[in-house]
């Protein structure tokens, strides 16, 4: 979605900021940002409810219709995702050219009642989201949480369990971190102009925007790094480099070194017995010429 609105930002800036965008451009620009930004938000929450789905209901979540799940839950996102980012569009508030006039947005600067309107829709259903992502996520790392400190006490934990239940943690509390800190001030700004406590145009609005876009940027990026099949593939790449790597150099591995048998060993001891009553002979020898 941000790939389909860039030319227009680049356009902006190549022409020095000459370029002022025509109103079907605006409106083009305004429905791909909060279409974009809206779904983005709605896919972490979905994620986020798979999960808490997973974890908290396993045999209800592993059923036969898991895939035609996601799909009938994907497009449910981008139909509401569309309907919503086109209230603007159908006179329920309008588009508006920001700062530096190189991005436009649904005019949450405006002070008409349908601008107003449109901007308490948007900022109160984006905040719902949010908090839904957070509450979900939370259930589920407590939840996992209070499933290992049982474990531990019960002593019947396996290795593997308790790595995969600290992944989980893991990934949801950077997904959530990231999800809050980008997502939160653009939220905040436009419920913030809508309820009148908020005034202006200028860098703020468009360090908040970034932050939102930096946010759909980098969360299919998170879900693609921090899989736990990307960890096993990247462990088992490292491993045959530092393997071939031990090879060029000809550096032995543990494996490599032989291991001495009982019978080698006895044998050593037996060749260094006969050695040592050797060497006393010999001392016996000498003393008795001398």
């Amino acid at each position: 979605g941000i790939l389909l609105v860039y030319p227009t930002v680049m356009v902006r800036y190549a022409t020095d900021f000459t370029y002022d965008f025509p109103k079907p451009l605006c409106d083009y620009s305004s429905f791909i940002y909060t279409f974009t930004l809206i779904s983005s938000a709605m896919i972490v929450c979905a994620m986020s409810l798979d999960r808490f789905w997973a974890i908290l209901y396993p045999f209800k979540y592993n059923t036969n219709t898991k895939n035609r799940r996601t799909n009938i839950m994907l497009i449910s996102i981008w139909i509401a995702g569309a309907f919503i980012s086109s209230l603007q569009l159908m006179g329920l508030g309008s588009s508006f050219n920001y700062y530096p006039g190189s991005w436009c947005f649904l005019n949450f600067v405006g002070i008409t009642t349908m601008d107003r309107l449109s901007s308490y829709i948007y900022s109160l259903f984006g905040l719902s989201i949010l908090l839904t992502t957070i509450g979900l996520n939370s259930i589920v790392i407590l939840t996992v949480c209070r499933g290992m400190n049982s474990d531990i006490r019960q002593q019947q934990t396996a290795r593997r369990r308790k790595k995969n239940d600290i992944f989980i943690v893991i990934f949801l509390m950077i997904i959530v971190t990231v999800f809050g800190v980008c997502w939160t001030p653009l939220m905040v700004t436009i419920l913030g102009h809508a309820g009148r406590w908020i005034h202006g145009n200028g860098a703020r609005e468009l360090l908040v925007l970034r932050f939102a876009v930096t946010n759909s940027i980098i969360d299919p990026w998170i879900y693609i790094l921090l899989r736990k099949e990307t960890f096993i593939a990247m462990k088992r790449h490292s491993r045959g480099l530092c393997k071939t790597l031990f090879d060029r150099l000809d550096i032995p591995t543990e494996s490599a070194i032989p291991e001495s048998t009982p019978n080698e060993v006895s044998g050593c001891g037996k060749s260094m017995e006969k050695t040592i009553s050797t060497d006393d002979q010999i001392s016996s020898t000498v003393l008795h010429k001398l």
